[in-house]
């Protein structure tokens, strides 16, 4: 399985030095983070969800695509998708941007993440049935005339927290039009079952898989005594979730799908957390997993 990096843990560095940074740790794989800096993160310190060096608008990328893939792969890179924050209910004239930048980049993919599911209880067969059919629509309507492969995330506080989730759409469609970021360090979050059901359920539909660590955190009781537990973001060799364990079962499954570093744990800088998880993933894979 090779390794990649998703450009939004890379706040620090404009887009030639990723490269460089990416070339030089022999990743294989980059995904491109299309997204608009909050007026109020401008000009502050860089972070992951705030100001970024390179500033790649989703108009830029549709405009630049082209020109950033051959920069990556002059470097001996390959685009794995897109990754805006974008939701299917956005609206259509929204997605097609991303999707036109995608394919102007020759990036495989976008992610577009159902509609969260609301903090109370709800009808979810309703919002399942109208998850599936709004899919659909962007499947067949949208992506399909430009090539474009559509990606949910297993993501906590969203309709697909689960490999169970994610299979209750993504088996209405065609596993070459619509697949799975099969994100690990979010099962540390909500929607975690065991390393061979999660691999089984979702077999045909792991696009890649995203890789950073968790690890539950007791802070303070509240009035009954019971623990407030957090999750931080740590390391992969400090994660509750065993990751040669997770990687075992992909592999056991007879599936190799990118690995793609995604890890925002603080308060190490995010060239520093690329270096630690590469050399960390490189040996579980030399010693073979």
């Amino acid at each position: 399985m090779d390794l990649g990096v998703t450009a939004v843990m890379l706040p620090e560095l404009d887009f030639d030095e990723q490269i460089a940074l990416c070339a030089e740790l022999g990743l294989r794989y980059y995904q491109y983070r299309p997204r608009i800096i909050p007026e109020n993160s401008r000009g502050k310190p860089y972070s992951c969800w705030g100001n970024h060096k390179f500033d790649l608008t989703p108009e830029r990328f549709r405009k630049e695509g082209q020109a950033l893939t051959q920069k990556l792969r002059q470097a001996g890179l390959e685009p794995w998708g897109a990754l805006p924050q974008a939701v299917i209910d956005d609206p259509d004239d929204t997605l097609r941007l991303h999707l036109e930048g995608a394919a102007n980049a020759e990036a495989h993919c976008v992610r577009m993440g159902p509609p969260p599911y609301p903090d109370k209880p709800f009808n979810y067969p309703e919002l399942l049935e109208r998850a599936i059919r709004r899919y659909e629509f962007i499947v067949q309507k949208l992506a399909r005339p430009l090539g474009i492969k559509i990606v949910m995330e297993t993501h906590c506080r969203s309709l697909v927290t689960s490999p169970g989730l994610a299979w209750a759409i993504c088996r209405h469609f065609d596993p070459r039009e619509l697949g799975v970021i099969f994100d690990i360090a979010n099962f540390s979050r909500e929607g975690e079952v065991r390393p061979h059901l999660a691999v089984s359920v979702l077999r045909d539909y792991i696009d890649c898989v995203h890789l950073g660590g968790g690890r539950h955190v007791a802070g303070k009781t509240d009035a009954f005594g019971c623990s407030l537990v957090t999750v931080q973001a740590c390391a992969l060799a400090q994660s509750d979730l065993h990751i040669p364990t997770w990687l075992n079962a992909l592999q056991a499954a007879g599936i190799k799908p990118p690995l793609i570093i995604e890890n925002f744990a603080s308060p190490m800088a995010g060239p520093d957390r690329l270096r630690q998880d590469a050399a960390f993933l490189k040996n579980v894979m030399d010693k073979g997993i």
